[in-house]
This record gives C-alpha cells, sequence and structure tokens, in this order.
C-alpha cells in the first residue's frame, strides 16, 4: 500500500500548486518597485575613452575631467601610450589638459627600478587626477593628483616625495599658476581623495581616505597640515559592504608580493564640501553611509583632534556615494548607489531631513556633484562597479565588466520650499510636490 500512497501525494500536489498559482494571478497584483528613468535627468555628455571620476565646469560652458591611474591601470601613463590625467571635453574630443607634456611624462609614472615598484615623485607632471574644482573667484582649475598609481597587475604602488601635489591652473591662459607640495604630510600609503575650496578664506580641505585624515592647505603660504585624525567619524566601518545592482561589492587586488587579495572595502573619507557660508565641512566616508560635519573655525584654529571631536555632528544616513555637494541654498547632494539613486540633506528640515529625491536604474554610483551656477547640478556615472579592482561575490576575480558610455547628467536645482505633513497615528510621511529648500523667487 506504501507505493501508492505516494504515487497519489505525487500526483496531487502538482495540481494544488497550479490551482494557487491561478488564484493568485487572476485576483491579486504584487507590489513592484516603481523605479524608472527619471525624466528630470538629462545626458549632458558622453565619454568613449578613459574612465573619469572628476568633473568640472566653468560659467561659459568650459568642461574638465579627470582620469585617475589609482583606479584603472587603463588610464596609467606608460610614456608612450598617450594617456591622460586631466582633459578639456570638447564637442569633438577629450584634449589633455593643460596640455600633452604635462599628461605625458617621460617614462611614464611607475617607476620599476625599485623593488618594489614605486610610483615617481614627479612634480611637474600629473600621476593620477582623481578630483578637479573649478572656483569662479579665483578664476582657477584645482587639481588633485594623489600620486599613486596601479598596473595591468592590479597593485596600488606606493606614492614617492613630491608627487602628491595640487595644481591650480588659470582657465583663461591655461597655464600652471601654482602647484602645492605635501612633502611633510603625503604618506607613501597616502590617497588624497577629496578637495574643498574656500576662496573667501583662501584655504582648501583635502581628505586623505586611507590615513583617514584631513588636512588643511594654505593658498598663500602653501603651507599644509593636518587638522584632524583619529576621530570615529573618519575611521572606514569595518567589514563594509555595499550592495550595487544587487550584488555585493568586494575590493579585490595583488599586493606588492604578488598575493591576491579579496576583502571588504576598506576606505575613511573621501569627499567633502562647504556650506556656503564656509562654517562647516562636510564629510563622509567611502565605508559608511553617514554624512558628519565639522565646524571649520576648529580646523583653522589647528586645535587637537580631540577638540575639534567636539564640533563633529552626525547628520544621519546619506546611502552609499562619491561624492557630495553642498549647493548656495545649504542643501547637500549625495550619492545613493544602492538605491540606485541621489539623496538631498536639508538641515532646516524640522522632521526627517534626508530625501531620496532622484531614483533611475542608470545611477549606481554617482561621482563628483557640482553646481555651476546655470541652475543645475551636474554629475558623473561611471560603471565604476565594474572596475577590475572591485568583485561582486561571484565569478572571476580582476574582470572588467564596466560598460561604456560613461556620461555626465544633470538635473534642474529644485528651488521651492520642503513642507512636510506627518500623520503619527498612520506613522506615514508625505511630502508635498514642492520639495526641497525656500525660494526667494
Amino acid at each position: 500500500m506504501e507505493p501508492r500512497v505516494w504515487l497519489i501525494v505525487f500526483t496531487v500536489l502538482p495540481t494544488l500548486q497550479a490551482h494557487g498559482n491561478q488564484e493568485c494571478n487572476g485576483c491579486c497584483k504584487l507590489p513592484e518597485d516603481p523605479m524608472s528613468h527619471d525624466p528630470r535627468l538629462e545626458v549632458i555628455y558622453e565619454f568613449q575613452d578613459q574612465f573619469p571620476t572628476g568633473f568640472a565646469m566653468t560659467p561659459c560652458g568650459r568642461k574638465f575631467a579627470s582620469y585617475p591611474s589609482s583606479f584603472d591601470p587603463l588610464n596609467t601613463n606608460d610614456g608612450c601610450n598617450g594617456k591622460y590625467a586631466v582633459a578639456e571635453l570638447t564637442d569633438c574630443e577629450e584634449l589633455p589638459y593643460p596640455n600633452r607634456c604635462m599628461n605625458n611624462p617621460y617614462g611614464g609614472v611607475i617607476n620599476y627600478s625599485t623593488c618594489p615598484p614605486t610610483t615617481k615623485g614627479l612634480r611637474h607632471h600629473f600621476i593620477s587626477v582623481i578630483t578637479i574644482v573649478y572656483i569662479k573667484e579665483l578664476n582657477l582649475l584645482f587639481c588633485l593628483d594623489t600620486a599613486r598609481a596601479r598596473d595591468c597587475k592590479q597593485i596600488l604602488y606606493q606614492a614617492s616625495s613630491g608627487g602628491t601635489k595640487v595644481v591650480a591652473i588659470n582657465v583663461c591662459n591655461n597655464c600652471v599658476s601654482r602647484i602645492y607640495y605635501f612633502d611633510e604630510i603625503a604618506k607613501p600609503t597616502s590617497y588624497f581623495r577629496g578637495l574643498a575650496v574656500d576662496p573667501k578664506k583662501n584655504v582648501a580641505y583635502i581628505v586623505d581616505g586611507l590615513e583617514s585624515k584631513i588636512i588643511v592647505l594654505d593658498l598663500c603660504t602653501g603651507k599644509s597640515y593636518i587638522a584632524f585624525q583619529g576621530d570615529e567619524s573618519l575611521l572606514p566601518t569595518p567589514g563594509f559592504l555595499p550592495v550595487t545592482f544587487g550584488q555585493p561589492l568586494y575590493t579585490a587586488g595583488n599586493s606588492t608580493q604578488g598575493n591576491t587579495v579579496v576583502g571588504p572595502i576598506s576606505f575613511g573619507p573621501i569627499v567633502v564640501t562647504i556650506s556656503p557660508d564656509g562654517t562647516l565641512l562636510y564629510y563622509a566616508q567611502l565605508s559608511g553611509r553617514f554624512l558628519y560635519s565639522v565646524c571649520t573655525k576648529a580646523l583653522l584654529d589647528n586645535l587637537p583632534s580631540t577638540e575639534v571631536a567636539k564640533t563633529v555632528r552626525s547628520h544621519g544616513e546619506k546611502g552609499v556615494s562619491f561624492g557630495i555637494l553642498c549647493d548656495q541654498r545649504g542643501r547637500v547632494w549625495s550619492g545613493c548607489g544602492e538605491n540606485d539613486g541621489i539623496t538631498v540633506f536639508n538641515p532646516n528640515c524640522p522632521f526627517g531631513k534626508t530625501f531620496l529625491y532622484i531614483r533611475d536604474p542608470r545611477l549606481n554610483w554617482p561621482f563628483s556633484f557640482i553646481e555651476p551656477g546655470d541652475g543645475y547640478i551636474y554629475f558623473i556615472i561611471n560603471s565604476i562597479s565594474g572596475l577590475t579592482l572591485n568583485y561582486p561575490g561571484t565569478g572571476l576575480p580582476f574582470v572588467d565588466r564596466r560598460e561604456k558610455p560613461y556620461v555626465v547628467f544633470r538635473f534642474k536645482s529644485p528651488c521651492e520650499s520642503l513642507w512636510i505633513t506627518q500623520n503619527l497615528l498612520l506613522s506615514i510621511v508625505y511630502i508635498t510636490p514642492d520639495i526641497l529648500d525656500d525660494c526667494d523667487e
């Protein structure tokens, strides 16, 4: 009898399952993610060649981009391949800026005569420019050279003295105005990543992502110092695991001994931006989801880090991002790579302060937000999660999974008021269609 019982069970189950599926399909529609292409986004430039991270734009519409060799070995100049670290974007092509010579050092940027190899300490050539910032008041393009390059072996080589620098270029005559060096501040293992310039105080703020420090640079004297270090807000979150397009994201690389290392992304602060009145410096780690601020007065007074830490404020979660921007109204825009979107933090909002403003399936890890003054906010999408140094947890490591083109998007900067009606009984927050700050218009 036992075989007959099992035969009946297996015969009936498919019928029950089919019946259940038919009932569900006929009577209910399951909720779905409403995300689609956001019509507010405009593509204004497509990169077809090198991998970009930095973007800047002048009021008259001149566009510039940077291409770091610390991220992508295909950006690394070997003295013969013509790779550039900074370029001006024209309608037809990307031209090395300010000239081809500064972007094309003799023999390339890596010194293979040392053991292990190192990145050269090139004082008058670009090595790996990761961030660029245009300052209208000074008419200067500031280029942050992190001085660390990567080759096809996926080894990020240490920097040499003189290589880490900020190059200020006059965009009127396309000539270098001044070069700032950090010989006493930058370590071979440093990774200068974020740059914010305050033209009113003639200072620049720089974050070292691997040494977890904030550095102040006096633009007049050229002197610099470590203004803040050791605080928890500067340190990477242990075991940090971001997700992009539904896949986890690990970092993969080789050590100088040739050992393959795959593990969590571990970076401290990589992005900074200044409030309109210059009193606050906002910053965020790559290996973290929170937005922080610190009083610039404490940084400029060169107080001990323990005293500076007393002025640090956490502004809650903003998502994982490679870029933040404090606009003219004091709102902080940030990428939110795990949600394919852009968030905005409004310090004047009486209830919740951070909102997901845009969602679009094309937005994985927005880079380099800027507000050039034409009423729009610009940013880069560069398929960074597909870089060979990133690993999605499945398949082979060191596979280039990027998809071109890399693009510059823009959207209209909103000026409407932000008001929130909150129904506490139902615990539902409604946001009115006029979202974001007060408008003086």
